[in-house]
């Protein structure tokens, strides 16, 4: 039923699928495309840290209300508001906005524009002003407006035919008439979105004609886009001289991937860099980093300095790439430290400084993610029926073998009974994706929930250095459920996802499914080997109204039972079937069932078997 249904889902598509089945970055969907290494970018507003020691002048969490600030809808149907849930999720939206993750969650603002406008072809306006605000004792200090936002954009350009495309203005005013303003997410697309992102501008020069009549405003332009939601406003002090690594790079490879484990047979140089910012209200010149490498036993193994420099103005940053000539070759984990450095000094050291130890050398196994913060089911997936995949790139430094590939399934006691498998595919070098494998299914279990589990590649799978690979796991389910966990910062759009009309999906933030490579690893054995599925079955359709049907294919099976599980997991129909030796296709009828989650259970000499579904 699986590699029958995919090929089916090929040839409906033709020529949409040939693109690829990941982000790539000519969709320019990800805020850190910006920051590629190579080239100037000139990002006034983005992940301002907050951990300076500093004064704060005027704050507000709206847990209160609008306390004073005044709510203006210009043009359309969009206003701001206050909320305690974030964007409205419709049925139907092709993908899921999450609520602010902010600090103070009782309430925020949003705008909602997909939610309160009417159409692609409307445009919207709405301002959100602040009362007076006075800023007279910050006088001979330098200030800064921060706030924490999440925003994402549907498509940069899609609206251009309403004349205003999407556009997020922060304005600063000493009289509520003439205004200055900047603009702070153009361009950044829907994936892998800060959530929340601190936003930082350095409104000094705006406001010293009078400190004592300041006014802040949010001003939102679009048509029928996804939304804006922020929280926290602060005006603070800010140094005259701060620079910032406000984002790292740590054994980054050719295909741009940055793995966090990597076999010692694809070892390969230390590329490092740093992504580093002008916090300060004064140019900076001859900006960049030092490094040091340590080994697993703490001994430092490669040093020094980037080469270039760099000259950035007041919220300007760039990225410095750095080829160390070194390369591991101790099983363990590496730490990577950097220090920024300018020819103006800085006021503030504690952001010039970071340390990455997330990088580990191994015997056999691939990864992105790694252990910082909680590990998080995926559960933005827009899919409510059929097949959905996800997974990482991999990229190898030589010819090799891969025999097995492990996933993190969700703590979730609904994931038993789940139909699994994996998929690879590999580039074809000229745009295209070719469907390289497809494993045998697998059934979750109860012993699987929370736990990492080891598919293998029956006779392995070959690999080369010359191709980019995606390995996923697929899943069926009605609708997609919080199968897989994710984990880590790994800071690009390599985060996958493939639904079952091959169209790309990708997530709003940057964790990366735990999905991980067993390379050339048969020599020590893969644990907890899955023997082959001989007797199974399968159900349809999924979700049921009336009637569910059970396709048996079993060999010699004697005192064959099918039950029906309610989610507490009481028996509420038992089928008793008897012998079987081939096909058999038994309906059961759910008429007297209420809606809801159950499960099919085969019981016969062999064991058992469990699939979920749904009765509508």
């Amino acid at each position: 039923m699986k590699k029958i249904y995919t090929l089916v889902a090929l040839f409906c598509t033709g020529a949409a699928f040939a693109q690829a089945p990941y982000q790539m970055a000519t969709y320019n969907f990800s805020s850190y495309e910006k920051y590629t290494p190579g080239g100037i970018t000139v990002i006034p507003m983005h992940n301002a840290p907050a951990s300076q020691d500093r004064t704060t002048y005027y704050s507000e969490n709206f847990d209160g209300g609008f306390n004073g600030w005044s709510n203006t809808t210009l043009v359309g149907t969009a206003p701001f508001k206050l909320t305690n849930v974030g964007h409205d999720n419709s049925t139907g939206n092709s993908f899921i906005i999450p609520s602010l993750e902010s600090s103070t969650p009782t309430q925020w603002i949003v705008l909602d524009s997909d939610k309160d406008g009417t159409s692609y072809t409307a445009p919207e306006e709405a301002t959100f002003t602040s009362s007076v605000i006075d800023l007279s004792t910050s006088s001979g200090n330098y200030v800064a407006v921060e706030f924490d936002q999440f925003f994402a954009e549907w498509d940069v350009n899609i609206f251009s035919s309403a004349g205003s495309s999407e556009h997020c203005y922060l304005g600063v005013s000493t009289d509520n008439v003439i205004w200055t303003e900047v603009e702070i997410n153009e361009g950044v697309g829907r994936d892998g979105r800060p959530n929340p992102e601190r936003i930082s501008w350095d409104i000094s020069d705006y406001i010293a004609s009078s400190l004592s009549t300041v006014y802040i405003r949010f001003r939102w332009t679009g048509a029928w886009n996804y939304g804006w939601q922020f929280d926290n406003v602060e005006i603070v002090d800010i140094n005259e001289k701060d620079i910032a690594i406000v984002g790292s790079y740590r054994n980054y490879n050719a295909n741009g991937l940055m793995f966090s484990k990597v076999p010692v047979a694809h070892a390969s140089e230390f590329t490092v860099g740093a992504i580093i910012r002008n916090m300060g209200h004064i140019d900076q010149t001859g900006v960049t980093f030092s490094y040091v490498i340590k080994d697993p036993s703490n001994a430092t193994v490669a040093s020094g300095t980037a080469p270039t420099s760099l000259n950035l103005s007041n919220a300007e940053q760039d990225t410095i790439l750095v080829a160390t000539g070194y390369t591991p070759t101790a099983l363990g984990i590496y730490t990577v430290e950097w220090t920024a450095t300018s020819i103006e000094g800085d006021d503030f050291l504690t952001d010039n400084l970071k340390t990455d130890n997330f990088f580990e050398l191994t015997d056999y196994t691939y990864a992105m993610d790694y252990n910082q913060g909680p590990a998080v089911p995926i559960t933005n997936w827009p899919l409510t029926v059929g097949i959905a995949t996800f997974g990482n790139l991999f990229s190898f430094e030589g010819d090799d073998e891969v025999s097995a590939l492990q996933v993190k399934i969700a703590n979730e006691a609904t994931n038993v009974g789940e139909i699994i498998y994996t998929t690879v595919w590999r580039n074809d070098g000229v745009g295209g994706w070719l469907l390289l494998d497809e494993g045998d299914e697998y059934t979750v279990n109860a012993g699987d929930i929370g736990q990492i589990i080891t598919l293998p590649f029956v006779g392995g799978l070959n690999v080369n250095a010359t191709d980019l690979y995606l390995f996923g796991i697929s899943q069926y389910a009605t609708p997609i459920d919080a199968l897989f966990e994710r984990q880590g910062d790994i800071g690009f759009s390599y985060i996958q996802g493939i639904d079952e009309a091959d169209a790309l999906r990708g997530f709003f933030d940057r964790r990366a499914p735990i999905v991980r490579l067993r390379v050339n690893s048969s020599e020590v054995g893969i644990e907890e080997p899955i023997a082959p599925i001989t007797n199974t079955f399968t159900i349809y359709p999924n979700p049921a109204n009336e009637s569910i049907n059970v396709n048996l294919t079993l060999n010699e099976s004697t005192g064959t039972v099918i039950n029906v599980i309610d989610i507490t997991g009481k028996v509420i129909k038992t089928v008793n079937v008897g012998d079987v030796n081939g096909d058999k296709n038994i309906s059961i009828s759910l008429d007297e069932m209420s809606t809801g989650i159950y499960f099919i259970e085969l019981v016969n000499a062999d064991g058992k078997q469990v699939k979920k579904f749904v009765k509508k």
